[in-house]
Formats: structure tokens, C-alpha cells, sequence
């Protein structure tokens, strides 16, 4: 795994990583797929397919816990985010690249460069939406928005992904755990931020929408930390189980007890 150095140096400094979304890092295989590189340019193999692109690039990492991200449902698009971004300081970066690649035959479609500080958080199933963790804060580098970036049309949808019904909530935290549903379409990511109750972000990859929805599950004790940081998400037909302690209705939305 090439994480980056700002998730180390973001564990020493606060009670948790605040390193979230655009520096978690990249990791060089994501199953039968792997991104290796070569000097100044990066080999991508799949299979008997290789195809090679001028830069540092890997598969991104989507959770604290290095799971990997990329690949989209129909298998068709793959999506690498650079291995080697510097934050002088601390400082967000003023632009953001990730490398479009079609997967049969393999070849790069292109490079998608954004400004601002930007990290990979999923793809819908057809490949067709790109959606970006947004950082807006050095100072508050917990703080986020979920975009979505057209892959076809080549634009940056101007509206942050967010939830509707609490148009107020500030989105704050670090990704510790992810579950998607076979389909591709719903993508589900536990956060947590250490000095507020954790919460999942339930991404709709086809719609374009979000919900988040808190878990009332005690975060003021080391022992509590511990274990959110070790919760899993598990979904059980209509439902997510978060860490065995809570079942999220997925329809409904509705949080009970485990």
C-alpha cells in the first residue's frame, strides 16, 4: 500500500486520522488487477493486458483500513488516483487528477483533472459518474463534500451530493468501514470523527443523492473509539448491520438496536 505520509502524521496530532478522502493513499493490487511502477510511469496488468500511463498511480484506498476502490459494477471503468500527491504543511492541493481507464481492451480513456483537493469515493455502477471527496478546510480537514464528476459530459456537477433533508449538517469524519450492494447502486460508509456520535453515508451511485444517518452509539470513552474504529458495515437484505450493535432500515432509513 503507498498510503500517504499526512495519515501518519494526522494520527499523531489528533485523537483520530483526520486524514479522510484525498490522502488516504493508493494501494499497487486490488485483487487480480495491479498498478506497478516503472520510474516516471505506471504499468497497469490485468490478465495478459497491460497498458502504461506517464505518472505515479495506484487504486485508491476508500477506507482507513485500506479497502480499495475503482473498479466499476460492470467491470468496464477503472479509476487510479496519483500515488505520490505532496501537501506541503499540511496545505490542500490546488488541483486533483485521476486516470479513466477502459478495461476490455484495456486502455487509458483519459486524465480528469479538478481543481481544488479532491480524493476518489466511489463510481456508479455503469461508470459513467465519477464521485469525489471534496476537502475545504486546511484547518478542518474533517470537514468534506461529496461531488459528483460527469464522465461523459467532462464537468464537475456544481451541487455537492448531499443530503436533503439536513441541508445544515456539516459532514465531518474519516471512513472506517464500507459495504456496497451487488448492484452497484448503493454505496454505504461509516464515519467517525471522535468527538461526535459516528454516522453512515448512504451514497446513491445511480441517483446522484445522499443520505446520512447518525448512530447513536456512545463515542466518549477510549473503550467506545475502539470499537466504532473496529466496526464493520454488513448488509442483511433490507437492512445494514453496523458493527453488530445496529441495524439501519435501508429503506426507511430508521436506526434500531442490533
Amino acid at each position: 500500500m503507498r498510503t500517504s505520509l499526512l495519515i501518519v502524521l494526522a494520527l499523531l496530532v489528533v485523537p483520530a486520522a483526520s486524514a479522510a478522502g484525498p490522502w488516504l493513499g493508493v494501494a499497487d493490487t486490488s485483487g487480480t488487477w495491479s498498478a506497478t511502477a516503472h520510474g516516471s510511469s505506471t504499468v497497469v496488468t490485468h490478465g495478459r493486458q497491460s497498458v502504461s500511463l506517464a505518472g505515479n498511480w495506484g487504486f485508491p484506498l476508500v477506507t482507513l483500513r485500506e479497502d480499495v476502490g475503482g473498479l466499476s459494477t460492470n467491470g468496464r471503468t477503472l479509476v487510479l488516483a496519483r500515488g505520490n500527491v505532496a501537501h506541503p504543511d499540511g496545505a490542500l492541493a490546488r488541483k486533483s487528477s485521476f486516470a479513466v481507464l477502459g478495461t476490455s481492451p484495456l486502455r487509458v480513456r483519459g486524465i480528469v483533472t479538478v481543481k481544488g483537493d479532491f480524493g476518489f469515493d466511489a463510481l456508479s455502477p455503469d461508470g459513467a459518474t465519477l464521485y469525489l471527496i471534496q476537502h475545504v478546510s486546511q484547518h478542518r480537514l474533517l470537514q468534506y463534500r461529496v461531488r459528483a464528476y460527469d464522465l461523459d459530459a467532462k464537468r464537475l456537477l456544481p451541487q455537492p451530493i448531499a443530503d436533503k433533508r439536513q441541508l445544515g449538517w456539516n459532514m465531518e469524519g474519516f471512513p472506517i468501514a464500507r459495504a456496497t450492494t451487488a448492484d452497484g447502486r448503493w454505496v454505504y460508509t461509516l464515519y467517525s470523527n471522535g468527538d461526535n456520535y459516528p454516522f453512515v453515508h448512504a451514497l446513491d451511485a445511480v441517483r446522484r443523492t445522499a443520505v446520512c444517518v447518525g448512530i447513536p452509539w456512545n463515542w466518549t470513552t477510549a473503550a467506545d473509539q475502539s470499537a466504532i474504529s473496529n466496526a464493520t458495515l454488513k448488509i442483511v437484505g433490507g437492512k445494514l448491520s453496523v458493527g453488530g450493535r445496529y441495524m439501519l432500515d435501508r429503506s426507511t432509513f430508521d436506526v434500531t438496536k442490533g
